[in-house]
Formats: structure tokens, C-alpha cells, sequence
């Protein structure tokens, strides 16, 4: 009878967690169309220094084309490395 229990919570818990993962895995892309203009303010450290940093505050929109724009001059300079040896 205990194990019967125990199988029983376990089997409810399971499911329980695969309704959840699909209600998060759905509230997702609406959460990132809505968040587009949310202001997001990030502390930087500043080159040289370890005890100053720089408070830099954007919409969450322009820190994702801040990341695009990094990620595509680290491609370049790798492609050029690549090309020049």
C-alpha cells in the first residue's frame, strides 16, 4: 500500500512539471515581444580598473542588438584571422 502511494505522488508530481514546462515554454515569445522596450541597466567594469564600473542603461531591444552587432565583428576578425594565415 505504501508503494502504491508513493508511485501514485510520484506519477502526479511528473505531470505536474510537464504541464508547467509547457505553459513556460508558451508564455515565452509572448514575453520577449512585450519586453522589447523594458529598460535594462547593467553595470560594466571599466578597462584598467578594477573598482570603477559604469552604469549603462538601454531597452532590452537595443542590449539585444548591442549582442548581434559583438557577435558579428568577433565573426569578422575571425574570418580575416583565417584568411590572413
Amino acid at each position: 500500500m505504501r508503494s502504491m502511494s508513493f508511485a501514485a505522488a510520484a506519477a502526479c508530481m511528473l505531470m505536474s512539471s510537464a504541464a508547467l514546462a509547457q505553459v513556460s515554454a508558451s508564455a515565452k515569445p509572448q514575453a520577449k515581444t512585450r519586453d522589447a522596450t523594458r529598460i535594462i541597466c547593467r553595470s560594466e567594469e571599466s578597462t584598467g580598473s578594477r573598482l570603477s564600473s559604469v552604469k549603462r542603461c538601454m531597452s532590452a531591444a537595443d542590449w539585444e542588438a548591442e549582442k548581434q552587432m559583438n557577435r558579428e565583428a568577433v565573426e569578422r576578425s575571425q574570418l580575416n584571422r583565417a584568411k590572413n594565415d
